[in-house]
């Protein structure tokens, strides 16, 4: 006997759990009215290796080109290229031949009220999500000078507005940034 195809989501049956988003911010936006701000552009799920860096990239290139300033629009790809090299090179993302990394990027309108900076407008949200790691959790290292790596983060911590480090026993480290965009009528 074939099964059944699966019942779309408004005909699943009460028993049945909604599927949760991958990203932690849209589930806050389901469940709570002061999500209400935010604007979900998108999540995405490559595999662990050093390939879907440009991959990754050009997905979030293709969703934000038109939304977002061009100068915004390059900060963005900068700093998302460095947590998702972050992500494989020192999470479990990179370590195993199933390891993953979830990009979700969002806009949040700020033009009724100001973020805790005092910038108003729309902000980008960027959120990098990895397996997580037994070892540590991201922070900004100390770069040497003539060191290839401990750079990424101190990036991210110059460029950003705000930015932050959410672990999940579960879900693994999420990785955020925030970045002003000075367009106006976009997002």
């Amino acid at each position: 006997m074939i099964p059944p195809p699966p019942l779309p989501s408004s005909s699943r049956p009460l028993s049945s759990p909604a599927p949760q988003p991958a990203c932690r911010y849209e589930r806050h936006r389901t469940v709570s009215p002061r999500w209400a701000v935010l604007h979900p552009l998108g999540h995405a799920e490559f595999p662990g290796i050093p390939a879907s860096v440009p991959t990754a990239r050009q997905w979030a290139r293709d969703l934000l080109t038109g939304k977002i300033a061009a100068p915004t629009l390059d900060d963005v790809l900068l700093l998302l290229s460095e947590l998702v090299t972050n992500a494989i090179v020192h999470s479990d993302s990179g370590r195993g031949p199933y390891g993953s990394v979830t990009v979700c990027l969002v806009t949040v309108c700020l033009a009724l009220s100001h973020d805790h900076d005092g910038h108003g407008g729309t902000v980008v949200h960027v959120e990098v999500i990895d397996d997580g790691s037994a070892a540590s959790l991201p922070f900004v290292r100390a770069a040497t000078p003539d060191g290839d790596g401990g750079r990424g983060l101190l990036m991210v911590e110059l460029l950003s507005a705000r930015w932050g480090v959410h672990h999940d026993d579960e879900a693994g480290n999420a990785v955020w940034f925030h970045l002003p965009d000075s367009t106006t009528g976009h997002g």
